[in-house]
């Protein structure tokens, strides 16, 4: 499986291409789109408890590993004044971005049409990336996608979205439709993460999908693979 660092470093290559296209619009994305995001990131509603951390893992682990990241799907095509970049993908396939904008800030759509980062790791499917070089921002870009993805045997439809920057990237998970903001590093159901919800931020640690959390304000738990 793809570890975050590489998925980290193709979103690092999706933003150096998409500054070629974005160069090219005359007037940014949808400001209000990249804000949306970044406020759900902000305001989760999950609690993280017991019964859901188990659950959380296995959904962050899943998005961290795939060649693409994302949470919900958002079609919208670019302004008629924007330019487009069909590039080559590292296996196959191919990569078709559509942005419009400008250097301080833009929107971006991307086609994945059998995109192969790595051989047997494909992506087919959509995403839409807003960007921002404001260097006060949190984030430098927060996107979110809708796709198809299969690598070594494993295949899933994904629907996420979330934000990077400064070499991190916080994922908005979904669970029992109730939103978590996740971020920190978990393969094969181990690893820590800091999860944060309606009930404040925790830092949990996983082992073969068990574990404990503890909390900022000294609550903690311990809970089991679902």
């Amino acid at each position: 499986m793809l570890r975050l660092e590489r998925c980290l470093g193709f979103a690092a290559a999706a933003v150096g291409l998409w500054g070629v296209v974005t160069g090219c619009g005359s007037s940014g994305g949808k400001a209000d789109s990249y804000g949306s995001i970044t406020e759900e990131i902000s305001k989760p509603t999950g609690t993280v408890d017991q019964t859901t951390v188990a659950k959380v893992g296995e959904k962050f682990e899943t998005a961290s590993e795939t060649s693409a990241q994302g949470v919900r799907d958002d079609d919208q095509t670019a302004a008629s004044n924007s330019a487009t970049i069909t590039t080559s993908c590292g296996a196959g396939g191919s990569i078709t971005i559509t942005g419009s904008g400008n250097q301080s800030s833009g929107k971006a759509t991307t086609k994945f049409d059998h995109c192969c980062f790595t051989e047997g790791c494909c992506t087919t499917g959509n995403g839409t990336a807003f960007y921002s070089s404001d260097q006060s921002a949190t984030y430098q870009y927060c996107a979110s996608y809708d796709v198809d993805y299969s690598c070594e045997g494993t295949s899933a439809s994904l629907e996420y979205q979330g934000c990077f920057g400064a070499g991190k990237a916080v994922f908005l998970i979904d669970v029992d439709g109730q939103s978590y903001a996740v971020s920190g590093s978990r393969s094969g159901g181990s690893g820590s993460l800091e999860i944060t919800g309606a009930n404040g931020k925790w830092t949990c640690t996983f082992s073969s999908g068990s574990g404990s959390c503890s909390s900022t304000s000294g609550s903690s738990f311990q809970f089991t693979k679902g």
